[in-house]
């Protein structure tokens, strides 16, 4: 027997157990998380840092909750209290934390909650949200005032 045919099962066992986390978690594209968010339907969260708003902006339909907050939980939580039947839609840069951390959060126990992929950059699966020429807000002024939940 080969050496690929002998590695070949460890590859396929280490890729099923690195992607089973993301397996229920749930994802869209910008283009639908701005719809949704517009409507009501999902709350669009930045889970950028407060240095990366600054420099970018952000959605101008998204609320604000930096991953490496020591809050960021009890943030979330929040707006999960605020809005409890809606689903909660993190985005990032790339896409990269938004995966990690709906899939943790998944995890945990917190379900309804949806990785918005290709983030506000973009990355392989997509060009992201500023390139799709989405509306973007200054991180000193308010969410878009059609959105109904505040943040916390």
């Amino acid at each position: 027997m080969s050496l690929l045919a002998r590695i070949t099962p460890l590859f396929a066992l280490i890729f099923v157990l690195a992607t089973g986390a993301n397996a229920q978690v749930q994802q869209m594209t910008p283009d639908e998380a701005y719809t949704k968010a517009l409507a009501g339907e999902i709350v669009l969260i930045d889970i950028r840092t407060p240095e990366e708003w600054a420099e970018t902006g952000l959605p101008d339909v998204a609320l604000t909750n930096n991953l490496y907050s020591p809050d960021f939980i009890q943030t979330l939580l929040a707006i999960r209290a605020q809005n409890p039947d809606v689903p909660l839609a993190l985005i990032c840069r790339t896409g990269s934390r938004s995966g990690n951390a709906t899939a943790q959060l998944y995890q945990a126990g917190l379900t309804n909650v949806i990785d918005v992929i290709e983030g506000v950059a973009g990355s392989g699966v997509g060009p992201g949200w500023f390139a799709r020429g989405l509306p973007v807000r200054a991180a000193d002024v308010a969410v878009n005032a059609s959105i109904i939940a505040v943040q916390p």
